[in-house]
């Protein structure tokens, strides 16, 4: 292994290691965070030539622990052919996408949910903030924010008063909204696992 291949072994681990560190301090301090672990599983990331860690979620104290090295039985694993490689993936603005071609080249190999990357992509991005979100949201030029009886459109905009809750009678609808988990869940009433 020459010069350069151990600088990228040495820059891995470092990287690794402060991904886990500050994964375990922000589940400890950051409220968005904890909000994020609602799972129990395992999810490592390596390099064939050498660095590994791995991260285990607990869903029940929304905690995050982390070691060097494989796990045993990772839920989620993503592993690279080397440790140049996984640092340009893993620091790159679209990395998600650079990953998920180098799967299809052979040169990554992801196992599990595919949907785990994207997930734990938003965890990792909580501390670094690689990648733009995007241009700042700003109202769009003539956005529609008024109803305008002048205007000369075909449709009608029936303008209905606001309500507090649904009317008693109407037994369909509150059916309906007792099968709506976004509802049940800001109201604080208990939710099965999906």
């Amino acid at each position: 292994m020459d010069t350069t291949d151990r600088l990228r072994v040495t820059a891995l681990r470092a990287l690794l290691w402060w991904l886990g560190h500050g994964l375990v301090l922000a589940s400890r301090l950051s409220a968005p965070v904890r909000s994020q672990i609602t799972r129990s599983l395992t999810v490592e990331i390596s390099a064939d030539d050498g660095p590994s860690r791995h991260w285990v979620f607990d869903s029940q104290r929304r905690r995050v622990s982390s070691s060097a090295g494989r796990a045993r039985a990772p839920d989620f694993a993503v592993r690279f052919a080397g440790s140049g490689q996984a640092l340009r993936h893993l620091t790159s603005p679209d990395g998600i996408d650079r990953i998920m071609r180098a799967r299809i080249h052979g040169t990554v190999r992801v196992e599990g949910n595919h949907l785990i990357l994207f997930w734990f992509r938003g965890l990792m991005r909580q501390l670094v903030p690689i990648g733009g979100a995007g241009p700042p949201r700003q109202a769009l030029p003539g956005a529609y924010v008024a109803h305008d009886p002048a205007s000369n459109g075909v449709e009608q905009i029936t303008i209905e008063p606001a309500v507090r809750q649904l009317d008693p009678r109407w037994t369909n609808a509150w059916n309906a909204r007792a099968k709506l988990w976004i509802v049940r869940g800001a109201n604080g009433e208990p939710l099965r696992e999906p």
